[in-house]
């Protein structure tokens, strides 16, 4: 009986290998088919990340598209959103400054005292017109009666004429008002001019230093209060249709006076010297579309049909 035991006992180890590979088989086998399937359940990167960015779950994308592609078409035509392309809008060319010649004068008027007077008299600018006399200043100057071109008064004048350009030259027989009374009245002399005159352009000239000299014996006419009143005046230039002419650029010793050569009482120009102050109005000028300009023109340009 012993024999026997021992014997079912040696055939069972003499098995156990073979059992052993068979389990190991199965377990390779089993754990081969559960990688399979989560391979087949993983989805591929690029097909996940194009998922992804469009917010569709897999198998969506292209029924998506579709259906998209549907809607539009059976839109009706009114609720399209539609965008209109419109042109910018057109602009005159800026006014442009450069140098002309007296032809640029034909139409302009010269409104200023006695030193408008000399420029007048000793350096034309071509066929301009003038309204200027002695000790002119801006409190009268709208309600003076002086005749000229047939009309008596300036007021008069600008209503009853036309003009492409309007030179204003006036305040250094104001330099004993005080600068906020100044530029009060230089102000509203300016509109009114403007009101008569809307399509000219208006040149507003800086008050002439005097000469260092003059300076002294008369500290009313200082550099000083002459350039705190040229900065009220400044200020009025818009650069559209009224423009700040700095015109003792042309006239300084170097220190904002009067050269004392240029003059012989400290004020007013010698007749040959008035010529540089003709040449700066010329090197600044503005020419623009309802202002042209044409160099060497024989015949004139600007408001010359209103000139009687």
């Amino acid at each position: 009986m012993k024999q026997s035991s021992s014997r079912r006992f040696s055939a069972a180890a003499a098995g156990a290998p073979l059992l052993l590979a068979l389990l190991a088989v199965g377990i390779l086998f089993f754990v081969g088919m559960g990688v399979k399937a989560l391979k087949e359940k993983t989805p591929d990167p690029v097909e996940s990340s194009t998922e992804a960015a469009s917010g569709l779950p897999s198998g969506t994308t292209e029924q998506a598209a579709s259906t998209e592609a549907f809607a539009t078409e059976t839109l009706p035509t009114d609720a399209l959103v539609t965008t209109e392309v419109t042109e910018p809008p057109t602009t005159e060319a800026p006014p442009r400054m450069m140098t002309v010649d007296d032809g640029y004068f034909y139409d302009a008027l010269f409104i200023g005292d006695s030193r408008t007077d000399g420029l007048w008299l000793y350096s034309t600018p071509g066929a301009c017109k003038h309204y200027s006399g002695t000790s002119m200043n801006i409190y009268k100057l709208m309600d003076s009666e002086e005749e000229a071109y047939g009309f008596k008064g300036l007021r008069n004048l600008l209503q009853g004429m036309q003009f492409g350009k309007i030179y204003l030259m006036l305040g250094i027989n104001e330099c004993g008002y005080s600068t906020a009374s100044f530029s009060e009245k230089y102000k509203s002399v300016v509109e009114e001019i403007r009101s008569y005159q809307p399509d000219a352009i208006i040149y507003l000239q800086s008050i002439l230093y005097v000469t260092q000299q003059h300076e002294t014996n008369y500290p009313v006419f200082s550099t000083a209060n002459i350039k705190e009143k040229n900065a009220t005046i400044e200020v009025l230039a818009n650069g559209v249709d009224t423009f700040y002419l700095e015109v003792n650029d042309a006239l300084n010793d170097g220190t904002d006076h009067l050269p004392a050569e240029y003059t012989g009482d400290g004020v007013h120009l010698y007749a040959k010297y008035y010529q540089l102050w003709h040449d700066y109005l010329l090197e600044h000028a503005v020419v623009d579309a309802k202002h042209p300009w044409e160099p060497d023109s024989t015949e004139p340009v600007g408001a010359e049909a209103e000139h009687p």
